[in-house]
């Protein structure tokens, strides 16, 4: 199998894992724990990455060069939505 398809697919399953740990338990990694102030908001950030790279990945494995694009365009917002996501996740409630 290619790299361009592990790395998108090993990234998928490690976002889904945290942020199915963190909906569920309010468990972050410890390297974050300090700037998270709401956890299952940066759990659901987490998803959307999860979604995001899989889309690429599956993106990856189109034919048609329009579905490619669009599976590309979607990655992108995606990406985009779980980055505001997660930033918003780690400022405190005075700051929102």
């Amino acid at each position: 199998m290619p790299w361009y398809l592990i790395v998108p697919s090993a990234l998928a399953v490690l976002f889904a894992a945290g942020g199915t740990a963190a909906l569920r338990t309010g468990w972050i990694p410890p390297f974050q724990r300090r700037r998270v102030q709401r956890p299952r908001l940066f759990g659901w950030a987490q998803l959307v990455l999860a979604a995001a790279f899989a889309a690429q990945t599956a993106g990856y494995l189109l034919e048609d060069r329009e579905a490619r694009h669009a599976a590309g365009i979607v990655t992108l917002l995606a990406l985009l939505c779980g980055l505001i996501l997660a930033v918003a996740a780690q400022l405190s409630r005075e700051n929102r």
